[in-house]
């Protein structure tokens, strides 16, 4: 007897419909998204507003040569750019900053773990950090901008040093593909791979590490996660990292993570096997809810101590919109 799945499947192959898309990625899909990152700019998007400073607010931010403005002391910085002057004058070290380049580094960070393959509507959560990360990285490029990152999923993490060839970001845009269609392949072939154990930072935690020692003071960031895995060593790092970067930091959402699908009874599985659920208790769906919007809370509120928007991304966004929304210059007083 015929399976009526796969004879859809055929079917839409048989019209030249795209039965993957929005599972499995290709090449030729990040490549077709260079015209689009044409609308995107990635200039700072912090402007500084400085009472030490007179108010005074500059574009860019990070290592240069111009004078820019004066913050309070970090640990980290450099003892020869402390400002005696205000240092003197308010009894708390304070140090100077400088006016950026116009190049400087752009580097992502792109969460591939296995958990981010879910998505209810249009997308994979995958495929749609995928598909920003590549608008990003040909904004980059087109900017004049060297784009590097860090890829990593459950079984390791893969570096892609800044360059802003052409060609380096073709390179990397097939590191994005190859590695994300990997772990959809283990996925469906029940590949489990190897965890680490519990004395072991996450994997979200040592891609962190490797990006502190790849990003140079003044360095651009975009962070594509959910953040569940964030724990006490990613917060660490993100925090040294917020000290003399700027980070944008992606939430990928989809609108079941908020709310259970209508009331009934489902079969959930993870690949391996396959438990029940009934959605049609209020308090539970209402459980359910409250405990997504708290967690976005915290992470909000923690990310905003880093200096650190936190932009929420879902699997039914527009793309361009997001990006050029969370790249818009906002006045940040200190």
């Amino acid at each position: 007897m015929s399976n009526p799945i796969q004879n859809k499947l055929r079917t839409n192959r048989q019209d030249g419909a795209h039965a993957d898309k929005g599972v499995r990625l290709t090449i030729d899909e990040l490549l077709a998204l260079r015209r689009e990152s044409m609308a995107l700019d990635l200039a700072s998007s912090y402007r500084v507003s400085s009472t030490l400073a007179g108010g005074y607010r500059s574009k860019f931010r990070g290592r240069g040569m111009d004078f820019d403005e004066v913050r309070p002391y970090q640990p980290g910085d450099d003892i020869r750019n402390i400002d005696w002057r205000v240092t003197a004058r308010t009894g708390k070290p304070h140090t100077k900053l400088f006016r950026e380049e116009r190049e400087r580094p752009v580097f992502l960070l792109l969460d591939q773990s296995k958990h981010l393959f879910f998505g209810s509507r249009v997308a994979f959560k995958s495929v749609i950090a995928a598909r920003a990360a590549s608008l990003l990285i040909w904004a980059s490029i087109t900017a004049g901008s060297r784009i590097g990152g860090v890829l990593f999923d459950d079984s390791g993490h893969l570096e892609h040093r800044p360059s802003g060839r052409r060609r380096d970001a073709l390179a990397l845009l097939k590191k994005i593909s190859h590695r994300h269609n990997r772990v959809l392949d283990n996925i469906e072939s029940k590949e489990t791979p190897v965890e680490s154990t519990k004395d072991e930072q996450s994997a979200f935690a040592q891609s962190l590490a490797r990006l502190r020692r790849l990003a140079k003071p003044g360095s651009l960031i975009y962070i594509f996660s959910d953040f569940r895995t964030l724990d006490a060593d990613s917060k660490r790092h993100i925090s040294r990292l917020s000290h003399h970067n700027e980070i944008q930091a992606y939430l990928l959402t989809d609108p079941m993570d908020e709310q259970l699908p209508p009331p009934g009874n489902y079969s959930l599985t993870d690949g391996s096997s396959i438990s029940k659920i009934n959605t049609s208790e209020k308090n539970m769906r209402s459980q359910y809810h409250d405990a997504e919007v708290q967690r976005i809370k915290q992470l909000s509120d923690y990310l905003k101590q880093q200096r650190t928007l936190l932009q929420p991304l879902s699997t039914t966004a527009n793309l361009g919109v997001v990006l050029a929304a969370a790249n818009t210059p906002r006045i940040i007083v200190k």
